[in-house]
């Protein structure tokens, strides 16, 4: 049996420990609301969207904007933001409706984006979409 580990494998295990040590994290498990400015603020996201089951790419401007292509090449803009609790909310242009969520790390460098469902009988929040890679600026020049 090999016990040597690669660094490769390390890497989310160490982001995980320092965001869990720095109390970027609340107790439940969601991101806190400066760990979510920190993951987001001017990055493009590479996400997965798991009801609709489509890839997308979103721009979180640091004024506060966001554009999104999906792999269709259909095209969204509008505003977001983050509330003190943590809770990720986006506003699209064409809609008056905010699609908001905490963010949660997966411990592999993704992180799920959870939405509490009024129609969820059960309760509690599902896990509706999950940010797979994230860049520095606009690197897709959204």
């Amino acid at each position: 049996m090999n016990h040597t580990l690669s660094r490769v494998s390390l890497v989310p295990a160490l982001l995980l420990g320092l965001v869990m040590q720095t109390g970027l994290a609340q107790a439940s498990g969601d991101l806190s609301a400066e760990a979510v400015n920190t993951l987001l603020k001017d990055k493009t996201v590479f996400a997965w969207h798991e009801r609709g089951r489509f890839n997308y790419t979103s721009f979180f401007a640091a004024d506060g904007t966001v554009k999104q292509v999906n792999e269709k090449g259909e095209k969204l803009s509008g505003s977001w933001s983050v509330d003190s609790s943590g809770t990720l909310c986006v506003t699209w242009t064409d809609s008056s409706d905010s699609n908001c969520g905490k963010l949660q790390a997966n411990g592999d460098g993704t992180y799920k984006r959870m939405r509490t469902n009024p129609r969820n009988l059960i309760g509690g929040a599902i896990h509706f979409v999950t940010f797979k890679r994230f860049e520095n600026g606009n690197s897709q020049g959204l």
